[in-house]
């Protein structure tokens, strides 16, 4: 963030963030909390642009969220929600990674602004991160009965409540058993299954990953067993280990995808066999 009215000069002084001298915060009219908010920046970014997993990254953002504490204690109510905004930030998983110290400053910007569910929706993520289901559900519930009108509270109900399930559904899940014939001999319709004697056909196709469960942050494996016929096309889908969100996705990118053809003694002949359709969340 940027504070108007900060006056960026040579040096402060040495060991005002992480033992080093930042570029300099000078405050013009603005007084102790608007030169904290500005060190806690110099100190930020001389933390990101630190290599990642030193102890010189870390010591740099330790000192940008002491700084930011220091703001938010000493500033008015427009600096103290800046403050406490960057603070909850650098605490969080990509930067300091204290889940701890987070938790107290979301619960600190949940009281401060009891008008903006956002610092609710944040706390309930790291609690579900964290494993507390319970405690991330009742945070979101708490949530809706403070914000009715919020459209944007039913969705993160319903996106966790869409990942619970599929947690549980895979939880209870019991693979479909396949019926597996001799590799390289056909079954009773005249198909073979691949195995040692019939490796795989090669295929080109990608899944599409569904815009529901992309928002629900569901990702992970679905394996379908499909029938491709003598010419490379599949003719036949289902689905024998399911998520259920990603289901339907999985079998419309199976049914698009094509086969060389499979040749067994010298003629193209049609093939059944599992394959898993990938789904992951693009960091």
């Amino acid at each position: 963030m940027t504070i108007p009215g900060l006056l960026l000069v040579g040096v402060f002084a040495a060991g005002q963030s992480g033992g080093q001298a930042p570029t300099g915060c000078l405050p013009s009219g603005l007084g102790t909390a608007a030169m904290q908010l500005c060190l806690g920046e110099e100190a930020a970014k001389r933390g990101e642009a630190s290599p990642k997993e030193s102890a010189e990254r870390t010591r740099h953002l330790e000192a940008a969220a002491d700084h930011y504490r220091r703001a938010s204690d000493v500033g008015t109510a427009d600096v103290q929600l800046q403050a406490l905004t960057a603070l909850a930030q650098i605490l969080d998983a990509p930067h300091l990674n204290d889940a701890a110290r987070r938790e107290t400053v979301l619960r600190e910007l949940i009281a401060f602004v009891p008008t903006d569910p956002r610092f609710a929706f944040d706390l309930a993520a790291l609690q579900e991160s964290q494993g507390f289901i319970d405690l991330a559900e009742d945070t979101l519930l708490t949530a809706r009965q403070q914000h009715p009108a919020d459209v944007e509270t039913f969705r993160k109900l319903a996106q966790f409540f869409a990942r619970r399930a599929t947690a549980l559904h895979a939880s209870a899940r019991e693979p479909t058993p396949v019926d597996t014939p001799n590799p390289g001999e056909p079954d009773d319709n005249g198909i073979y299954r691949v195995g040692a004697e019939l490796p795989p056909p090669s295929r080109a196709g990608i899944a599409r990953y569904p815009e529901d469960a992309t928002a629900a942050g569901i990702q992970g494996a679905v394996q379908a067993e499909i029938v491709i016929d003598h010419e490379g096309a599949v003719t036949d889908a289902r689905i024998v280990n399911s998520i259920p969100l990603l289901d339907e996705a999985a079998l419309k990118a199976v049914r698009e995808w094509r086969y060389e053809p499979t040749i067994v003694n010298g003629r193209p002949v049609p093939v059944r066999m599992v394959v898993t359709v990938n789904f992951t969340l693009s960091q």
